[in-house]
Protein backbone atom coordinates (compact mmCIF):
# COMPACT_ATOMS: atom_id res chain seq x y z
CA UNK A 1 0.00 0.00 0.00
CA UNK A 2 1.14 3.67 -0.77
CA UNK A 3 -0.06 6.93 0.31
CA UNK A 4 -1.49 7.47 -3.37
CA UNK A 5 -3.63 4.83 -3.30
CA UNK A 6 -5.87 6.84 -0.90
CA UNK A 7 -6.74 8.92 -3.61
CA UNK A 8 -8.48 6.31 -5.39
CA UNK A 9 -10.35 4.70 -2.29
CA UNK A 10 -13.91 5.00 -1.07
CA UNK A 11 -15.08 3.65 1.84
CA UNK A 12 -16.92 0.16 0.74
CA UNK A 13 -20.00 0.55 3.26
CA UNK A 14 -20.67 4.37 2.97
CA UNK A 15 -18.58 5.69 -0.27
CA UNK A 16 -16.75 7.83 2.06
CA UNK A 17 -13.69 9.96 0.61
CA UNK A 18 -10.92 10.42 2.12
CA UNK A 19 -10.37 7.24 4.32
CA UNK A 20 -7.69 7.99 7.06
CA UNK A 21 -4.48 5.69 6.86
CA UNK A 22 -2.51 4.97 9.64
CA UNK A 23 0.84 2.93 9.11
CA UNK A 24 1.93 0.53 11.82
CA UNK A 25 5.01 -0.72 9.69
CA UNK A 26 6.42 0.90 6.68
CA UNK A 27 9.10 0.34 4.54
CA UNK A 28 11.17 2.68 2.43
CA UNK A 29 12.38 1.71 -0.90
CA UNK A 30 14.19 3.46 -4.01
CA UNK A 31 11.70 4.51 -6.63
CA UNK A 32 12.79 6.13 -9.92
CA UNK A 33 10.07 9.55 -9.63
CA UNK A 34 11.95 10.74 -12.82
CA UNK A 35 8.98 11.01 -15.87
CA UNK A 36 6.36 11.74 -13.09
CA UNK A 37 4.06 14.62 -12.69
CA UNK A 38 3.49 16.03 -9.56
CA UNK A 39 1.09 16.29 -7.80
CA UNK A 40 1.25 12.80 -8.27
CA UNK A 41 -2.66 12.67 -6.43
CA UNK A 42 -5.07 14.90 -8.15
CA UNK A 43 -7.69 15.54 -5.00
CA UNK A 44 -6.00 13.91 -1.39
CA UNK A 45 -2.63 13.98 -0.35
CA UNK A 46 -2.61 11.36 2.50
CA UNK A 47 1.13 11.53 2.73
CA UNK A 48 0.23 14.97 4.37
CA UNK A 49 -3.50 14.22 5.07
CA UNK A 50 -4.74 17.55 2.84
CA UNK A 51 -7.21 17.83 0.31
CA UNK A 52 -4.65 19.10 -2.97
CA UNK A 53 -4.65 22.37 -4.05
CA UNK A 54 -3.33 23.89 -7.52
CA UNK A 55 -0.13 25.43 -7.49
CA UNK A 56 1.15 24.38 -3.97
CA UNK A 57 4.19 22.11 -3.86
CA UNK A 58 3.78 18.38 -2.49
CA UNK A 59 6.36 16.30 -1.38
CA UNK A 60 5.75 13.67 -4.08
CA UNK A 61 9.53 12.43 -3.83
CA UNK A 62 10.04 11.08 -0.27
CA UNK A 63 5.80 10.17 -0.21
CA UNK A 64 6.48 7.34 -3.03
CA UNK A 65 9.65 5.89 -1.47
CA UNK A 66 7.01 4.66 1.58
CA UNK A 67 5.72 1.34 1.24
CA UNK A 68 2.97 0.82 4.10
CA UNK A 69 3.55 -2.94 5.03
CA UNK A 70 0.83 -2.96 7.78
CA UNK A 71 -1.55 -0.64 8.97
CA UNK A 72 -5.26 0.67 8.96
CA UNK A 73 -7.31 2.68 6.56
CA UNK A 74 -9.95 3.72 8.85
CA UNK A 75 -13.49 5.73 7.76
CA UNK A 76 -14.59 9.04 9.89
CA UNK A 77 -18.21 8.81 8.65
CA UNK A 78 -19.48 5.12 9.37
CA UNK A 79 -16.49 4.25 11.75
CA UNK A 80 -15.45 1.15 9.72
CA UNK A 81 -11.80 -0.01 9.42
CA UNK A 82 -9.40 -2.01 6.58
CA UNK A 83 -6.61 -3.78 7.74
CA UNK A 84 -3.34 -3.42 5.78
CA UNK A 85 -1.58 -6.67 6.01
CA UNK A 86 1.68 -7.53 3.84
CA UNK A 87 1.12 -4.44 1.68
CA UNK A 88 -2.51 -5.19 1.15
CA UNK A 89 -5.58 -3.22 1.86
CA UNK A 90 -8.54 -5.24 2.60
CA UNK A 91 -11.58 -3.57 1.26
CA UNK A 92 -14.23 -5.96 2.54
CA UNK A 93 -17.73 -5.44 3.02
CA UNK A 94 -18.62 -6.67 6.52
CA UNK A 95 -20.44 -10.04 5.30
CA UNK A 96 -16.96 -10.88 3.42
CA UNK A 97 -14.59 -10.19 6.84
CA UNK A 98 -13.86 -12.75 8.93
CA UNK A 99 -14.03 -11.85 12.95
CA UNK A 100 -11.38 -13.92 14.21
CA UNK A 101 -8.63 -12.69 11.94
CA UNK A 102 -9.50 -8.67 12.34
CA UNK A 103 -9.58 -9.39 16.18
CA UNK A 104 -6.42 -11.29 16.28
CA UNK A 105 -4.92 -8.06 13.89
CA UNK A 106 -6.51 -5.61 16.80
CA UNK A 107 -4.85 -7.65 19.71
CA UNK A 108 -1.82 -7.59 17.97
CA UNK A 109 -1.57 -3.98 16.80
CA UNK A 110 -3.83 -2.12 19.86
CA UNK A 111 -0.82 -0.62 21.86
CA UNK A 112 -0.32 1.29 18.64
CA UNK A 113 -3.67 1.88 16.75
CA UNK A 114 -5.94 4.71 18.60
CA UNK A 115 -8.18 3.61 20.78
CA UNK A 116 -11.64 4.63 19.03
CA UNK A 117 -10.56 1.73 16.53
CA UNK A 118 -9.45 -0.59 19.17
CA UNK A 119 -12.58 -0.29 21.19
CA UNK A 120 -15.15 1.15 18.74
CA UNK A 121 -14.14 0.20 15.26
CA UNK A 122 -16.72 -1.36 13.17
CA UNK A 123 -17.38 -4.13 12.52
CA UNK A 124 -15.02 -5.63 14.97
CA UNK A 125 -13.60 -4.40 18.01
CA UNK A 126 -11.93 -5.69 21.39
CA UNK A 127 -14.53 -3.83 23.24
CA UNK A 128 -16.38 -7.27 24.75
CA UNK A 129 -12.79 -9.24 25.41
CA UNK A 130 -11.12 -7.47 28.07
Amino acid sequence: MRYWGIDFIRCPHCKNFPLKIIPLEVVEEDVDTSGLEFPLCRNYCAYLGKTIKPGEQYPCDKCLRIGIKTGVLYCENCKRWYPIRNGIVYLLKDNKRKEKSDKEFLAKWKDKLPEYIVYEGKPYNLSQEE
